[in-house]
């Protein structure tokens, strides 16, 4: 971890976050997407509309809301590069809303309820690591990085 990577007001504040998205802008995204965002993602949006850089070239932090949108249409090659998956897998892919990691190899993807799912899913997807992790939502993957960046610091030389 790059320990210059927060600036010295995100290290004061000991907030990576910008300033919460509006209502209006909430909504634009939802009509842009066509889709109800769901609450934990809203929640989340409330609370700051996207972060700073979190690893330096790997995971770039949460997009704003303005920015987010469908992994089809941001990073269409990614449909192309895991075709031999199947079917299935590239039904998941198109049903995917990148919230993170748009010009980056970690991805954060919430997948639309569709099929046989009758409820959101979100993975995480790096090109590192091969196939997706699945979380339990925005909450469980904020812990997560949490207490992977505590263990950084524990672990700095």
């Amino acid at each position: 971890m790059n320990p210059n990577l927060f600036t010295a007001e995100e290290k004061k504040a000991k907030w990576i976050g910008e300033k919460p998205a509006t209502e209006a802008e909430i909504q634009a995204a939802e009509v842009r997407l066509g889709i109800k965002l769901p609450q934990d993602v809203l929640d989340f949006y409330t609370i700051t509309n996207g972060t700073s850089e979190i690893l330096s070239h790997t995971f770039s932090g949460f997009m704003p809301i303005q920015s987010i949108g469908w992994l089809k249409d941001l990073i269409p090659e990614t449909l192309e590069n895991y075709a031999e998956m199947g079917e299935d897998y590239i039904n998941d892919l198109k049903n995917s809303i990148i919230i993170a990691g748009v010009n980056h190899v970690h991805n954060i993807l919430i997948i639309k309820p569709f099929g046989k799912y009758k409820n959101w899913r979100y993975w995480e997807f790096a090109h590192y690591i091969p196939g997706e992790n699945a979380f339990e939502g925005m909450g469980n993957y904020l812990e997560r990085i949490d207490d992977f960046l505590k263990t950084q610091i524990e672990n700095k030389p």
